[in-house]
């Protein structure tokens, strides 16, 4: 078989396993491929359950194997290749001392044999293997090729597992028999937890609710006033104790819920449905509803997801003026999953709190302010769920993986066990990586490479500051921005970045200047319909037409460097006239803030459009520094919308176009003597990393959730051996073929296995 066709393969392979939903017809659509692609006869693949070897999916043999086939790890040549952990070859399976022959199903004609084992988090879950009639060795490039295959079906195969366990365990005689065993989600925040399961069901339908009698209108308009007055004594108390539990600039939520109770028109209209006579309940929820379709109408997820907000707002507007008592905060004495068919900022706020371990939404996105919430405060959470959740009242507990977006209810033993072992070898594995903190990010060679951290939100510079990185490589400046209904003042701003720098005590901080457009847009700035706003009036651009709303920015950014180094980055810049305007501007604030002399500010500029890769050497004499964002440089290299579903899976930062573009910034920087650092996911995986070190790079930030991974991948690595790879992924043609050259010179280092996944 020709290389190019194992990539292929490779490639069909991961398309299938990412798009196709029921995970039994993944695996059988995947023997099928590599059957008819490898020209083989018999391809099966056996799960490890309840101390057996079980064949779950195959094509070749007979359709009555699936139910026959099962043995033990010390039974036949599967079981030795699961007992080795190591691929098994053999040219005369029959006559091999292990072989166990199964009658009935079709195999009497078969020779030879391939076993590979499928490892997930390093441990053995089940069995991949290949049989012939012909008697022959699979080849090394077979073998490589079918490892690489075997850890595509790890993920997908270690959900399967644990999905039929708790089905198994859904379907045994109890009260709750006719309960699903678990539900499924996308992930929003990462981690898993085990607890209690809280079902929360407070009545969020604005139309089922009551009306408060008024004798006059007069009565109304008072009632109304004296609701919105509590509401935001409400609101202010919820924004301070975020700030006080994660930060200031998390609490900033409520600020702009506290701007919507505050903002006259909104006031004005319920004002005026009261004077015609309608009821405070009605006039609340009419005027929300006005808000709330407009809202929901905007094509933008972002802005869709605002509705909740003020959802929320009338919920508790609504109850003030019904004078209901104020539920107190529920308080957990124990581990506690929440699960929730509509929930609000204001809810997640309250529960913040040591015992709060999961949160399942049904209908919350991925942007909504809840989910926000439990990034900021490390609580794992999922989103859309599939389901009902009448009926599970007698539910007790639960275990919520934010990694695969699954809740498992009423976890049976094997599954608890499951994640036991998971959490035991997280806790493990992060110890041993955090015991090589004192070590400096040094390959095994010697090569320095500098490690930093992305950041999103205030909550994430401790973490990167305790997991040993030098600094924040990239500080997004846009969640102020994004959660007030106006813009922030300088002084709010400079808070903001001058605890961020405090926080990291005199290590460097990047702050990218505002990047607000396309995907990104700010609701209190209508700048009009665009066609195709990821290439409309965005990032720097924007910045242009709100020059004072750049100048503020740039101001609080030269204040908070007062307390410790400061890098200004600008995003998106194409070409050497928008990087000279931008450099003027903070000449001009420098002066203006007395900051003019200040040896600890940076200016430097992001690659991520090809124009400023090509234009690269006019834009190196003029900034001090340069960061390549690796997200927007290959979909727009590519041509692609990663956020298009049906063109997502050609969004892939291994591409040889990326990683040539890559190699050509890395040589020009490398001559003009000139820091350049990249700072996309791409870094954040050992094989993005590897193909870094191959291409020059010494410079990279990544989430706080992978420095401590890449740092002790660093540690391990020898970087001139993967220098000496580079004219190979240069000359390769596609990304799967760039990711197996750096695998196979990953496992010819001997590196653990933990770090490759």
């Amino acid at each position: 078989m020709t290389e190019n066709k194992e990539l292929i393969l490779l490639e069909e392979i991961s398309f299938t396993i990412a798009e196709t939903k029921e995970i039994q017809k993944a695996l059988e659509r995947v023997v099928e491929l590599i059957s008819t692609r490898l020209r083989v006869d018999v391809v099966s693949i056996f799960f490890f359950e309840e101390g057996e070897l079980v064949l779950k999916a195959t094509r070749g043999l007979l359709p009555l194997a699936l139910k026959k086939v099962r043995m033990t790890p010390w039974e036949g040549l599967t079981g030795l290749t699961f007992r080795q952990n190591a691929p098994v070859n053999v040219e005369d399976a029959g006559s091999h001392p292990d072989f166990k022959y199964f009658d009935g199903i079709s195999e009497n004609a078969l020779s030879s044999f391939l076993g590979i084992p499928v490892l997930y988090f390093g441990n053995p879950i089940g069995v991949l293997s290949l049989q012939t009639k012909e008697r022959r060795f699979f080849t090394p490039d077979e073998v490589r090729m079918l490892v690489a295959v075997a850890g595509q079906l790890s993920g997908v195969m270690a959900s399967a597992m644990l999905s039929a366990k708790t089905a198994s365990h859904a379907k045994r005689p109890s009260p709750r028999a006719e309960q699903p065993g678990f539900l499924k989600g996308t992930p929003a925040s990462p981690g898993f937890g085990r607890g209690r399961l809280l079902i929360m069901k407070e009545k969020m339908d604005l139309d089922a609710m009551g009306e408060c009698p008024c004798a006059s209108v007069e009565e109304g308009l008072g009632r109304f006033e004296e609701a919105m007055e509590k509401a935001e004594g409400d609101i202010a108390a919820l924004r301070d104790k975020v700030s006080g539990a994660l930060s200031e600039a998390d609490g900033e939520i409520f600020h702009a819920h506290l701007l919507m109770l505050q903002d006259k028109g909104l006031r004005d209209k319920v004002k005026s449905r009261i004077s015609e006579g309608e009821g405070p309940v009605r006039a609340v929820v009419g005027v929300a509803h006005e808000y709330i379709d407009a809202f929901l109408a905007m094509e933008d997820t972002f802005l869709r997801d605002r509705a909740a907000d003020i959802r929320d707002l009338a919920h508790r507007i609504i109850g003030h003026l019904m004078m209901e008592e104020a539920q107190k905060p529920k308080s957990f004495q124990e581990p506690t999953i929440v699960l929730a068919s509509d929930t609000t900022p204001s809810q997640i706020a309250a529960l913040i709190q040591p015992g709060l371990k999961g949160v399942a939404l049904t209908q919350s996105g991925l942007n909504s302010h809840a989910v926000i919430l439990c990034r900021a405060a490390g609580v794992p959470a999922i989103v859309g769920i599939d389901g009902d959740l009448n009926g599970l009242e007698e539910v007790r507990s639960a275990i919520l993986d934010g990694n695969t977006g699954m809740l498992y209810l009423e976890p049976g033993e094997a599954v608890s066990e499951e994640y036991e072992r998971l959490e035991k070898e997280m806790q493990s594995a992060g110890a041993k990586l955090r015991a090589h903190l004192k070590k400096p990010s040094r390959t095994k060679d010697g090569e320095y490479i500098t490690l930093k951290g992305n950041a999103a939100l205030l909550s994430d510079a401790p973490r990167i500051k305790e997991r040993g990185a030098e600094g924040i490589g990239l500080y997004r400046t846009e969640f102020p921005f994004l959660v007030r209904q106006d813009l922030p003042s300088e002084q709010a701003q400079y808070e903001v970045y001058s605890r961020a720098v405090k926080i990291m005590q005199g290590l460097p901080v990047t702050f990218r200047t505002l990047d607000i457009g396309g995907d990104k847009p700010l609701p209190y700035l209508p700048l009009g319909h665009e066609e195709n706003p990821q290439m409309g009036f965005r990032s720097l651009r924007m910045s242009f037409g709100l020059k004072e709303v750049f100048c503020e920015q740039v101001r609080a950014m030269l204040r908070a460097s007062a307390h410790g180094p400061v890098n200004i980055l600008f995003p998106m810049v194409t070409d050497l006239a928008e990087l000279q305007w931008a450099l003027e501007i903070v000449e001009e604030e420098k002066k203006k803030t007395g900051r003019d002399s200040a040896g600890n500010v940076s200016v430097g500029a992001m690659i991520e459009v090809p124009a400023a890769a090509i234009m690269f050497d006019k834009l190196l004499p003029f900034a001090d520094f340069f960061s390549i964002g690796t997200n927007d440089l290959t979909q727009y290299l590519l041509a692609v919308d990663r956020g298009n579903r049906k063109v997502a899976h050609i969004y892939d930062p291994m591409h040889p176009a990326v990683l040539r573009t890559l190699w050509d910034l890395s040589k020009r920087a490398k001559k003009a003597k000139k820091p350049l650092s990249v700072c996309g996911e791409l870094a954040a995986t050992p094989v993005g990393a590897a193909a870094l070190l191959a291409l020059g790079y010494t410079e990279i930030s990544v989430t706080p959730s992978a420095i401590l991974k890449i740092r002790r991948f660093i540690q391990c690595v020898n970087a001139s051996e993967l220098v000496k790879i580079r004219g190979k992924l240069l000359r390769a043609g596609s990304a799967p073929e760039t990711k197996e050259i750096i695998q196979k010179a990953l496992r010819a280092q001997s590196l653990p296995e933990t770090l490759l996944l």
